[in-house]
């Protein structure tokens, strides 16, 4: 399945997709931490500027399941384009394919008394809802409460860290008494895996819980064990606002609540911020840190001290003969116009003009005395001059170098965003080519089977369908039972060698009432309910309306209770069906050739024909058998055969040799049931003797 996931997420992991969507292609839109991991099939790329790039998006992936993480799902969180993003992804999930979208939101929506939120909450709610009704979308809403993350930069507690590092005072919002709903994002996976693993056709608003009943006064009792020393202000006027009471429609329809409190991560979350930071304390991030804060303030102080150097210098060095050849003022204005614009240019030209002006009064010229004559101005002009174009040069360069950056970083992106799309087509050709030369469902396959299911008898029929089913439907957990009308028994015919144990040996069609219906109406019974003692998947082989054979598949793997299995399924044991109605009609219009007379013993070619393929099955572990030879005394063939009948099961095989001796073969028979058996055989009149190779090979006789 292929799942997009987009909006606020900022708290999508690595750890979180594995858990909320295995086995499934997930790209993630927006989260710049998140990186693209191939081997799990994990694409993370920026959120789409331009609508072009939102079709190529849709155009190429065709998303199955869509979901979107609301921006209220942030405490405080940033709530611009929260709208608009929505109506782009709901537009692009109409124009494709049938898709599954779910709108994750945050707890507003369960307020008890409505707010200025729970408004905006409710027409985001609304644009789902309207675009479901409109265009047939499955859409599904899921109020959660807020999530938490310690490396988040929009997220509440990293805000609160950070805030921490700048003040020892932190100011909320919110009341003390103030519910504090907050969800560990790995619960809030476990739940969405099961949603979309339970999903069906019908609008639902899911309503999440606050099942820890913590308010913020625990919260900021956490915060000052890990934050120490801190003082926390909270707002006086905040009105507690309550969130109404469990539907307990989650845990009723999907089994899950939330298990880990967000009291039980706060320290882990301050560690993990840390981290992410890379601050533990030592100077040269604290100068760093303090140079960022306060960029403005330094350079106003760097401006000073380097005007009071310049001028200490114009007054040391002034008088020499070298300096007189260099104007250190025009040096200053250039300095400051170059590095900083032309804010820095002007103000350095400002200062220096003063320096002259003072350095005029001190040879005895007033200043205002300079300006009767123009020719005086022509400094002051060189100075404004000078610090306009060299502030204006590198303002136009600073510009130019963040618009070459911005189209980098396009052109970057669109690059990584072909790559993908470049890669996900590959990807899909070797995929389409592999289905189409080797698919297990293709018309070429199905003739394969076809052919190889050409067969008349019965047990060497068993031996290629249970080759062909396993191959077919990667299970190794098959058995076939041959149906008594009569008895209403089931008897072991043969069974997947992997599967031994599984089986037993012969079974009661009552014990299956629940599948019998399904059964005899032809179709497959699933066992979705994962009732005791039945197979997961059941199938019958039906002859003028009657059940003669059932085949089961005791275990399946994870994504094999799909539609589509069942259906693959079904298909075999059609195809098994005919082949096998074929081999009964064929094995009842020979069957006087293959008995003795007014008997049913097989004549000794037909007797070592169906020994040699017990023995094949045996061979395989596909079934067992133990073979008796028989001593029946005075009694003739006629009157064997007859006591035989008394004492045996209908599937066992009896046979006579070319020099007129008995055999029975016993099927599915084991040594813990042979006692059993002679002992009923000696008192029928027959003495047996075990054989452990089949007739016609030298052997090891074994007396009973």
């Amino acid at each position: 399945m292929k799942v997009l996931l987009a909006g606020n997420t900022g708290y999508v992991t690595e750890e979180f997709v594995e858990e909320a969507f295995p086995e499934c292609q997930v790209m993630v839109l927006g989260n710049k931490m998140l990186k693209t991991v191939r081997r799990r099939e994990l694409i993370s790329r920026p959120f789409p500027r331009t609508e072009l790039e939102f079709g190529d998006i849709f155009r190429t992936y065709e998303f199955e399941a869509v979901v979107y993480f609301s921006n209220y799902l942030t405490l405080h969180g940033e709530l611009e384009g929260e709208a608009e993003n929505l109506r782009k992804i709901l537009q692009y999930c109409r124009k494709g394919v049938q898709s599954h979208f779910l709108y994750v939101t945050g707890p507003e929506g369960m307020y008890d008394v409505p707010t200025g939120k729970t408004l905006l909450v409710q027409n985001a709610e609304d644009v789902c809802r309207r675009y479901a009704g409109l265009y047939g979308l499955t859409v599904k809403i899921l109020r959660v409460p807020y999530l938490y993350s310690g490396t988040y930069k929009k997220d509440f507690f990293y805000r609160i860290f950070q805030a921490s590092k700048e003040s020892q005072k932190l100011f909320f919002q919110e009341a003390p008494e103030q519910k504090a709903c907050f969800l560990y994002s790995m619960d809030l996976a476990e739940l969405m895996y099961k949603l979309f693993d339970n999903w069906n056709d019908e609008e639902e608003v899911l309503n999440v819980p606050d099942v820890f009943d913590i308010c913020f006064q625990d919260v900021t009792e956490e915060l000052k064990k890990v934050l120490s020393p801190v003082s926390i202000i909270y707002k006086s006027s905040a009105v507690v606002e309550k969130i109404k009471e469990d539907d307990r429609q989650i845990r009723t329809n999907y089994n899950w609540f939330p298990k880990i409190s967000v009291l039980d991560h706060i320290s882990e979350m301050y560690k993990e911020y840390n981290e992410y930071t890379k601050n533990n304390g030592g100077k040269v991030s604290w100068l760093t840190r303090l140079f960022n804060q306060n960029q403005r303030w330094l350079r106003v102080c760097e401006f000073v001290v380097c005007f009071l150097a310049f001028e200490f210098l114009q007054r040391l060095l002034g008088n020499q003969a070298q300096f007189k050849m260099i104007d250190l003022r025009l040096v200053f204005i250039v300095l400051f116009g170059s590095l900083y614009g032309l804010g820095y240019g002007i103000a350095g030209a400002a200062a220096q003009t003063v320096s002259l002006l003072l350095a005029y009064e001190s040879q005895g010229t007033k200043w205002y005395t300079l300006f009767y004559e123009p020719a005086n101005w022509i400094p002051f002009i060189f100075y404004f001059a000078a610090g306009a174009v060299c502030g204006y040069v590198r303002m136009k360069n600073r510009e130019n170098l963040e618009f070459i950056s911005e189209e980098n970083q396009l052109i970057r992106e669109k690059f990584l965003f072909m790559r993908d799309l470049y890669q996900a087509t590959l990807q899909d050709k070797k995929r389409y080519k592999k289905q189409i030369l080797g698919s297990k469902d293709s018309f070429g396959k199905i003739f394969d089977i076809t052919r190889k299911l050409d067969i008349v008898q019965p047990e060497e029929l068993f031996i290629e369908t249970m080759h062909i089913m396993e191959e077919v439907l990667e299970n190794e957990t098959f058995a076939f039972y041959s149906l008594s009308q009569k008895n209403g028994y089931g008897r072991l015919e043969a069974a997947s060698p992997k599967s031994q144990g599984m089986y037993s040996a012969s079974v009661r069609l009552s014990e299956y009432t629940l599948a019998l219906e399904t059964l005899e109406k032809g179709q497959v019974w699933a066992n979705r309910d994962f009732i005791k003692g039945y197979p997961m998947y059941m199938a019958g082989i039906r002859k003028e309306g009657s059940l003669v054979m059932l085949i089961c598949i005791q275990e399946v793997k994870n994504g094999q209770l799909t539609l589509y299995y069942m259906n693959l399924f079904q298909i075999l044991c059609g195809l098994v069906e005919t082949s096998l109605l074929r081999a009964l009609e064929y094995q009842e219009a020979t069957e006087y050739k293959k008995y003795v007379e007014n008997t049913r013993i097989l004549k000794p070619e037909y007797f070592e024909k169906s020994l040699e393929l017990q023995h094949s099955m045996r061979e395989q572990k596909m079934a067992s058998y133990i073979l008796l030879k028989l001593k029946y005394g005075n009694m003739t063939i006629e009157d064997a055969d007859e006591a035989l009948d008394r004492c045996i099961r209908e599937n066992d095989i009896r046979g006579i040799s070319p020099e007129g001796e008995l055999y029975l073969i016993l099927t599915q028979a084991d040594d813990k049931a042979l006692p059993v058996i002679l002992e009923r055989l000696k008192r029928n009149g027959f003495e047996g003797k075990v054989l452990d190779v089949p007739v016609g090979k030298e052997t090891a006789g074994v007396e009973s």
